[in-house]
């Protein structure tokens, strides 16, 4: 008895220290992935200061510290762009209404999506009439489309929040229709012999089991709904970075156009390692 007491002491001991082993391998790999991704970023800033030194005209490619500079000076005020009729002309100001209006758009969009994507994986009849729909419209793109919306919606947050919402639904919709055919019938079937009603397996296994392929659509349609709606301002807006990109492109200041375009995607990552996060928290379980 002592014996077999001792011997499952050892292989517990020996599971704790395979999983630790396990645990530090994974932490390792996480820090030489970052520590290459800094590298990598270095590299190419280095070699971008270099060749922008080697032209030395800031019309056709500034240096990365032209750009800083261009960010710092008008990150939240700007002469210039006041003189344009540019009710608030910092650069964050107009960052932060194009990403809040991604967001809030993507939302409901996502939400939406999901919606209609599971009850037309589940409903034969939603399925056929929404399905040439998803396929029709997400094939058109952005700028088709845009002028339509502009002109019935007007440049203000409406037309921009419609269109977002549209291409977030779309994207979401398909990506959770598909999960969700793609489910195998043999868990499904082998809940309904458990007893479990038509409600309680949709809750129980097509919600669990669609959920992962859903959260990685709602990843695609975040970073989408940030570039429609910077592409939409480009077309006509009153605020946003898009629309400060068209005026600096106007105005053939290079530097102001990289420095709002990089700022967006910067914000753009920063979202979607937060989405990871609540993925990864969500995803806990499998």
């Amino acid at each position: 008895m002592t014996a077999t007491l001792t011997r499952s002491i050892r292989l517990a001991a020996a599971s704790g220290g395979a999983e630790t082993s396990r645990r530090r391998a994974a932490r390792r790999a996480a820090w030489s992935a970052i520590a290459w991704q800094v590298v990598g970023v270095a590299v190419f800033l280095g070699a971008w200061e270099l060749i922008a030194r080697q032209i030395d005209y800031v019309a056709i490619l500034p240096s990365p510290s032209a750009v800083v500079a261009n960010f710092h000076a008008s990150m939240f005020d700007d002469p210039g762009l006041k003189y344009l009729g540019v009710k608030q002309p910092g650069y964050l100001l107009n960052i932060g209404y194009t990403v809040g209006v991604a967001v809030g758009a993507w939302a409901l969009g996502s939400l939406l999506g999901v919606l209609v994507g599971l009850l037309g994986a589940r409903l034969q009849l939603v399925r056929n009439l929404s399905e040439p729909l998803l396929f029709v419209f997400g094939a058109v793109p952005v700028l088709v489309l845009a002028p339509f919306f502009l002109v019935w919606f007007g440049n203000g947050v409406g037309n921009k929040f419609v269109l977002v919402t549209f291409y977030a639904f779309i994207t979401v919709a398909m990506v959770a229709q598909s999960a969700a055919l793609a489910l195998p019938k043999a868990t499904e079937e082998y809940a309904a012999g458990l007893g479990i009603g038509r409600f309680g397996r949709f809750w129980a296994v097509v919600l669990p089991g669609t959920l992962p392929a859903v959260l990685s659509g709602l990843r695609l349609a975040l970073s989408t709904a940030i570039a429609v709606t910077a592409t939409v301002e480009l077309l006509g807006s009153e605020s946003g970075a898009g629309r400060l990109i068209a005026l600096r492109a106007t105005q053939a200041n290079v530097a102001a156009v990289l420095a709002l375009a990089i700022a967006v995607g910067l914000v753009a990552i920063l979202l979607d390692l937060i989405l990871r996060a609540v993925i990864r928290s969500l995803l806990r379980w499998q």
